[in-house]
């Protein structure tokens, strides 16, 4: 953390901490630490956080989204960022479903679930009527917004 004479270089700054801290999450396996009982996963509720509020900020200045948090995820669709092609439904279960009930709840709504994913997961899919974020497909595609932001702003 440093200091800052403008709020570019504090969000650059911020969002370059954010995906270090959210691919620890990812790393960590609590199977290997007796602190889980052999809990299987990674950090997974803090990471989804993380890259949530990466894909909220980014979104805020790149689609101009101001105050209405709806805009800010449609970063997610944008051909130069994620370029997940997401329903407008779709888009509103991240916001609704993942980001909001994790930061201001501690949860995540009760018919969708997190998984750790692998290189061939999308980020986002649907299985058997159950929505699923993929945290490893969903840092890489974070990690290149990220470094697409930084080069851009």
């Amino acid at each position: 953390m440093a200091l800052h004479e403008d709020k570019n270089s504090m969000i650059k700054e911020a969002i370059q901490e954010y995906i270090e801290v959210a691919k620890y999450c990812i790393d960590f396996d609590k199977s290997k630490d007796p602190r889980w009982n052999e809990s299987a996963g990674c950090y997974g509720y803090p990471a989804a956080l993380i890259l949530l509020s990466i894909t909220d900020a980014i979104g805020t200045i790149v689609m101009k989204g101001g105050d209405d948090v709806g805009e800010h995820f449609k970063v997610l669709n944008n051909q130069d960022y994620y370029n997940l092609n997401l329903s407008g439904n779709e888009l509103k279960i991240i916001e609704k479903g993942y980001r909001n009930k994790l930061s201001h709840n501690a949860h995540i709504k009760e018919d969708i679930v997190l998984d750790i994913g692998n290189g061939v997961n999308s980020v986002f899919e649907k299985i058997n009527g159950i929505y699923k974020l993929n945290l490893l497909p969903f840092y890489h595609k974070t990690k290149l917004a990220v470094d697409k932001f930084i080069s851009s702003y």
